[in-house]
């Protein structure tokens, strides 16, 4: 029975998967800074939590370990968590503990066109993330996946806009010309099961992305259209963009950001889609959001 060492996994991702691989027979420890936050997974079988800090001896947690699964990831910085930090400093400690444990094998999430990054700070840090992958775990079997924006019941993207539309009547939209490729979490993770047993994945980056390419507009008028409301939707040009973020930023809720808006700047989406490597057919936007049109 594989051990699976999971970093990251407290979030919505982190449940779906934890939830699929625990009906696998998978021995599953889960990695947390905060117990209280992962909490609720204790209720799968053949789960344990397992607390540690940036000084923790990795090499000792993660003993026995024969899969490591990274999740780690912020979408918005603070003193305390800067994306540098996060996405690469801590990545690094935890992969020289893995590898001194012997660990085998490594999946790394990180985000589609992170190594374009432009001026974000976030996709920066990402891909400097993937090099520690394949510097420390050079001529290991490490596979790193970039996703696209992943949604679903939980997740803090779509959740959020389908809020809006239901209560506010004007809803005032930034970049509304961005482009994502969106996937449904059910398919990231059963790529993300699949691709730990595939060899053909090994020392390879993979865009997991959705069936459907969207502006962010168009993923705004599905969402409308599935709650049958009436909303005004007025997009905003550049200005007005980074204005009316600036406003936002001064909120103690962190909804979106000038580096946000930098992400936002590239293309969200593949060229070559790997997920049809492991899926022949991917779920929809318009079929997930039916849920919402009762």
């Amino acid at each position: 029975m594989h051990t699976i060492s999971i970093f990251g996994s407290s979030g919505f991702i982190g449940t779906e998967l934890i939830g699929q691989l625990a009906k696998k027979n998978y021995k599953i420890c889960v990695f947390t800074r905060n117990k209280t936050k992962a909490n609720h997974l204790k209720v799968f079988p053949n789960v344990k939590l397992v607390l540690y800090s940036e000084n923790s001896n990795f090499n000792q947690l993660l003993e026995g370990t024969d899969v490591l699964i990274n999740l780690i990831g912020i979408l918005h910085e603070s003193k305390k968590n800067q994306f540098i930090n996060i996405h690469e400093g801590l990545i690094k400690k935890i992969l020289k503990g893995a590898k001194k444990a012997y660990v085998a094998r490594l999946i790394h999430v990180s985000a589609l066109k992170c190594d374009t990054p432009g001026k974000s700070k976030y996709l920066f840090s990402k891909f400097r993330g993937e090099k520690a992958v394949t510097t420390i775990f050079r001529n290991k079997a490490w596979t790193i996946l970039r996703p696209s924006i992943i949604y679903g019941s939980n997740d803090k993207f779509l959740n959020l806009f389908i809020k809006l539309i239901k209560f506010l009547p004007v809803v005032l939209l930034i970049s509304p010309k961005a482009k994502f490729q969106p996937i449904d979490v059910d398919d990231f993770v059963d790529i993300l099961i699949k691709v730990i047993d595939s060899k053909k994945s090994y020392q390879k980056a993979l865009n997991i992305a959705g069936p459907k390419i969207f502006t962010f507009l168009e993923i705004i008028k599905e969402i409308k259209n599935s709650l049958n409301k009436k909303n005004i939707i007025i997009p905003l040009n550049k200005k007005l963009t980074l204005f009316f973020v600036r406003i936002l930023e001064l909120s103690p809720v962190k909804l979106v950001t000038r580096d946000n808006l930098k992400s936002m700047e590239i293309d969200n989406t593949a060229k070559i889609n790997d997920s049809y490597q492991y899926k022949s057919s991917l779920r929809q936007l318009s079929s997930y959001l039916k849920k919402y049109s009762d």
